[in-house]
């Protein structure tokens, strides 16, 4: 009943909208669009095969059934006799969940090392998987980022070795970078990136033995590591301890799909700023220009505070509301923090020499995000199931 009375107004509207009974095919359409309507983090990949008069049979993927549910009712509601041959994932896979085991996953538009790097992850992130090809995996990230990684960098995991791990005493990597060292052999076992989490196999002279989700383990120093437990438990303190970390990787090189300290595109660098102060952002720019608390950006730069996000169109003739393609971290006093070839600080302010006029002509829109978390989008660490 409950969802008879969401599928009734949305045929409703799309009647009133074509002006004539609506076609099934624009109805998937506009299912998609209303609920499913970003690629990014969401799989809506259906097509329909006229099977008979008034007869169809969908055919595709989801990942999610209330979707489908949703999209079965609203044909039948509009006359249709459906066949439901959808693929929901996961599909086709023994687990459900991996565990990163190098220090920076790459993770691609498609299973080639050809296609696009779209986003990066981290040793010990965990990532929900959907189906598998050719030694790609298609997973989802805690930021529900969706993308192909290699089979070879994640470690499978089943729902009681996931459960272990989460209890298990951990770590994570506070230093921009260094190398697991074999306690016996003194030999390199990998490299680790800020932002990685570990398993804490016990205490070793000046430091810990750290262990990676695969089993492999080597020291690390004490002053590269933090507690995983009390660093997430720790509240996020405020607007200067983001702006802290944001310097920290002043001079960084762009990279575009990169998220870690070996390299970031704009929003990849925002949001591994603020994963190191506890807080799990959308993936790219234009996602996380639609969360936290709206600041009015015609009021000049003095209404910003430290840490804001600020957000930036393509071209100064663009119009308000124009998409989304650059997000810097403000640090106020005018600056901001931003990687934009590489990582580095720029002015609102048309007085100081750092001062970009391309950026102020093109600043769009900015975001609150200190004081903000919990809310769509602005996830803290310690809220989140999969840590």
């Amino acid at each position: 009943m409950k969802m008879t009375q969401k599928i009734l107004p949305f045929l409703l509207i799309l009647l009133s909208g074509c002006g004539t009974a609506p076609d099934y095919l624009i109805i998937i359409e506009e299912m998609g669009n209303r609920y499913a309507p970003d690629p990014r983090d969401g799989v809506y990949d259906v097509t329909a095969e006229r099977t008979g008069r008034g007869r169809i049979t969908l055919r595709g993927e989801m990942d999610d059934s209330l979707v489908r549910d949703m999209l079965a009712e609203a044909l039948v509601s509009a006359g249709y006799e459906v066949t439901d041959s959808i693929t929901m994932l996961p599909a086709g896979l023994t687990h459900r969940v991996a565990l990163v085991n190098v220090s920076t996953a790459t993770i691609r538009a498609r299973p080639s090392h050809r296609a696009e790097l779209v986003t990066q992850a981290l040793t010990g992130t965990p990532v929900s998987l959907l189906k598998e090809e050719r030694g790609w995996v298609y997973i989802r990230t805690p930021d529900r980022y969706l993308g192909w990684c290699e089979k070879a960098s994640l470690t499978f995991y089943s729902d009681q070795e996931t459960e272990k791990w989460r209890e298990s005493d951990r770590l994570i990597v506070t230093a921009p970078f260094g190398f697991l060292i074999d306690i016996t052999s003194g030999d390199v076992v990998s490299d680790y990136a800020m932002g990685s989490i570990l398993q804490n196999r016990g205490k070793a002279e000046g430091g810990f033995v750290g262990g990676l989700p695969d089993g492999r383990e080597g020291f690390i120093p004490a002053g590269h590591v933090a507690g995983f437990d009390a660093w997430r438990n720790s509240s996020l303190t405020g607007g200067e301890q983001v702006v802290r970390t944001a310097l920290s990787m002043n001079g960084i090189p762009y990279l575009w799909g990169g998220t870690s300290i070996k390299g970031f595109d704009c929003s990849g660098y925002t949001r591994i700023v603020y994963f190191m102060n506890g807080i799990i952002l959308a993936r790219d720019a234009s996602l996380q220009a639609r969360h936290g608390e709206e600041v009015e950006v015609g009021s000049g730069w003095e209404v910003f505070e430290p840490g804001d996000l600020l957000f930036f169109r393509s071209s100064p003739e663009g119009p308000s509301g124009s998409p989304v393609t650059h997000v810097a971290i403000y640090t106020g006093d005018s600056r901001y923090i931003h990687a934009a070839g590489m990582v580095t600080v720029n002015s609102l302010d048309s007085t100081r020499p750092d001062y970009s006029a391309y950026r102020a002509a093109t600043l769009q829109s900015a975001r609150r995000i200190i004081g903000r978390e919990g809310s769509d989008g602005i996830i803290p660490v310690r809220a989140h199931p999969w840590y």
